[in-house]
């Protein structure tokens, strides 16, 4: 590692080669300084085969040092489970005569195990991106678990049975990678190389891990002719960042068969000719040092969002005497590309024999509010949607209407062409699921987009749609589709739309209890949800039962129910509601002749979610919602109030947030009204602190008890 260290800080101008070469063309008359400059350009290459040569990878496989067996913690975190020693990786794009460019990639990672907790970091999985005819090769798999046993290094190496493949989707499998014989003190390594024939996914790079990372580097040789967009995301700096071009060429074979009378017997000649190609190629390298491990906080999309990593986007290709072919393009072009598409905009406008189901199921309707939720309607409960994301449709819509079952793409491509063939303007829209990351605008790449749904426009208003959810009312995206814009698709040209809820969600807890016996509060609860709340209800409502989800609602509390009734199940477009006659023994505690109560029986905001004194990266709530609390207490015979909460009002710049804490007495009878109101769904770095003290002051004010004592 320090040799590492040493040669990365040496720098060296390698433009200077071209210099060489153009010395060697020179006809110089000088034969001392002809000596001088050969002796220079000599020893200039040999300095830079020495440098090249002394940045070697930061480990070899199989070398583990003993302190690293002997290490039972990691002096920078700790509370690691696990760390990552080294993980070093180099993608080269070089040419065959059988298969032109290819991508080869090369891998060495090596993990130390320190509790076991960090046990799972012995399970790899290995993408491997497959289309058509061609698939990304894996090859040289090796590893091995290394344990230190009675002194002596025991090696367990990797067996043919834990390993399988593991398919994902159309173009995507995994091959899954199980260590035997880890353990408490383990070190692993793994190393691989695939070969890919897809120059245009060329291997991205992360930095950053769930665990602490000491050393990663990655390296990359790409030929001139090809040209990516390389950008830097999270917030781990690089300790290494290089880029050098220097001279390399590609060697041709050609062979000429030739043959006739002038050949004795009519034997055949084959002549073989060796040309070679110079070109330029582009090296770098980067590497961090020390790196944290990332700990995702609540309320973000996907750690992939903010890990540290490097991205690779093929931009265009420039070979010699051939015009510039781009592959990054522009929004317009991916637009066209889609709108024309026989798979994408075609399956909106084509599909003639779904006109007959739209006349079934728009007839005797007149509004187009009520064409359009019938239509949405007909498909939410028609097509069961099988958990996959997807942007384009697997197979036909007639199979998919055949089969009633179909992933994303398949059910909302559907809803499109049924509306279509009601003559609305529909437009499908692209776009990135939460956990699928958010989309870079800058970067025009239709690789960011995993998912569709579909828009309406009935004269100036637009309704987004999506027919997966059951439980969701029309014009209402899941919450997986919350992520900042999506592409409306439109021969007439795209645009950006705002992916957003078409309201609040609300919960609003009503409580109206009674002390009794001292020790017992006895009366009602009743709870009204929409929006998300509602939908997240009642997916427990139905999948467990209503008996089920009384007693799952109950959970480990002293509460007995007299009584429980249910409104609205069943009709997503009203509230769900729920009420409980209920007899509470754990929430009041009686001490001589004090009482001391919480009034908040249900979702009180018992700690802050927000750990991290400074955030590096947004929160975002998806949607803005509404929490409201009516509480009403009654007090028992020969009791008065002894302490009391005292109101407050709590709000953040521009309205983002709100929270109303407010305390009436009123005889023997105590109102409480608390109110959160989330206004906005996202939150910077910059509003992270005050959002933080925020909820401190939440959890601090819904903490404190009503004391009462006797008279």
């Amino acid at each position: 590692m320090a040799n590492l260290l040493k040669f990365s800080k040496v720098k060296i101008n390698i433009h200077l080669l071209g210099w060489i070469y153009i010395f060697r063309n020179l006809a110089f008359k000088n034969l001392t300084l002809k000596i001088m400059l050969r002796t220079f350009a000599s020893t200039l290459l040999l300095l830079c085969s020495f440098i090249l040569q002394a940045q070697k990878p930061p480990i070899k496989f199989g070398d583990v040092p003993i302190d690293q067996l002997k290490m039972t913690t990691y002096d920078k975190d700790s509370s690691a489970s696990a760390v990552i020693l080294a993980d070093y990786g180099e993608s080269v794009i070089e040419y065959s005569e059988q298969e032109g460019f290819v991508v080869k990639f090369e891998r060495l990672t090596r993990i130390k195990i320190l509790t076991k907790e960090g046990l799972d970091q012995a399970n790899f999985s290995i993408p491997l991106y497959h289309s058509g005819g061609s698939d990304e090769k894996l090859a040289g798999l090796k590893a091995i678990t290394y344990n230190l046993e009675k002194g002596k290094v025991v090696e367990s190496k990797l067996k043919t049975d834990a390993i399988f493949r593991e398919k994902y989707d159309a173009n995507l499998d995994f091959m899954k990678v199980t260590l035997p014989n880890v353990k408490e003190g383990s070190v692993i390594e793994i190393t691989y190389r695939i070969t890919s024939d897809f120059v245009i996914n060329f291997q991205d790079w992360e930095f950053q891990s769930t665990i602490p990372t000491v050393w990663s580097e990655y390296r990359a040789r790409i030929p001139e002719y090809y040209n990516y967009e390389k950008y830097m995301q999270g917030y781990v700096a690089l300790s290494v960042n290089e880029q050098t071009r220097e001279p390399n060429s590609i060697k041709i074979t050609s062979r000429e068969r030739s043959g006739g009378e002038s050949l004795r017997d009519g034997a055949v000649k084959t002549t073989f000719s060796n040309d070679q190609i110079d070109f330029q190629e582009d090296r770098f390298r980067w590497a961090a040092r020390d790196v944290p491990a990332f700990k995702p906080e609540p309320f973000i999309t996907t750690s992939q969002d903010y890990i540290s990593k490097l991205n690779f986007e093929l931009s265009f290709t420039q070979f010699p005497n051939q015009p510039r072919k781009s592959y990054l393009g522009s929004w317009e072009d991916i637009n066209k590309l889609y709108a024309e598409s026989s798979d994408f905009g075609g399956e909106v406008t084509g599909n003639a024999f779904l006109k007959k189901t739209e006349e079934e199921i728009t007839e005797g309707l007149t509004t187009p509010e009520e064409k359009i939720g019938a239509i949405c309607n007909y498909v939410r409960q028609t097509i069961v949607w099988d958990g996959t994301n997807r942007k384009f449709i697997k197979t036909t819509l007639r199979k998919v209407t055949e089969e009633k079952k179909g992933n994303s793409a398949d059910i909302n491509l559907l809803l499109a062409s049924l509306l279509d063939k009601a003559d609305f303007s529909v437009s499908p829209v692209l776009l990135s699921t939460r956990d699928h990351g958010f989309v870079r605008e800058l970067t025009p790449a239709s690789s960011q987009f995993n998912y569709v749904v579909c828009l309406v426009r009935l004269g100036d208003k637009k309704l987004l749609l999506d027919a997966t959810d059951k439980l969701l009312a029309t014009g209402t995206l899941p919450e997986r589709c919350l992520n900042g814009n999506g592409l409306v698709v439109s021969k007439a040209g795209y645009e950006w739309i705002k992916l957003q809820s078409p309201g609040k969600s609300k919960l609003i807890v009503n409580t109206d209890l009674a002390i009794v016996n001292v020790g017992e509060l006895t009366g009602k609860i009743q709870i009204d949800r929409t929006g998300y709340y509602a939908q997240n209800v009642r997916k427990k409502y139905f999948s467990e039962g209503e008996s089920d989800y009384i007693k799952n609602f109950k959970g480990s509390r002293s509460w007995e129910f007299s009584k429980s009734e249910f409104q609205n199940a069943n009709d997503i477009t009203l509230p769900f509601k729920e009420s409980h006659e209920v007899s509470i023994s754990d929430h009041i505690t009686a001490a001589g002749d004090m009482i001391y109560l919480n009034p908040f029986v249900l979702d009180r905001e018992q700690e802050n979610p927000f750990k991290l004194e400074k955030r590096e990266y947004p929160v975002d709530f998806g949607s803005p919602f509404d929490k409201m609390f009516l509480v009403k207490i009654t007090l028992p015979e020969g009791y008065g109030i002894d302490e009391l909460p005292k109101s407050k009002v709590l709000s953040l710049t521009n309205n983002a947030a709100r929270y109303f804490y407010n305390v009436v007495q009123k005889g023997n009878t105590i109102n409480i009204t608390s109110s959160l109101a989330i206004n906005q769904s996202l939150f910077s770095q910059e509003e992270y602190p005050n959002l933080r003290e925020f909820y401190n002051q939440i959890v601090a004010k819904q903490a404190e008890q009503i004391v009462l004592k006797k008279k």
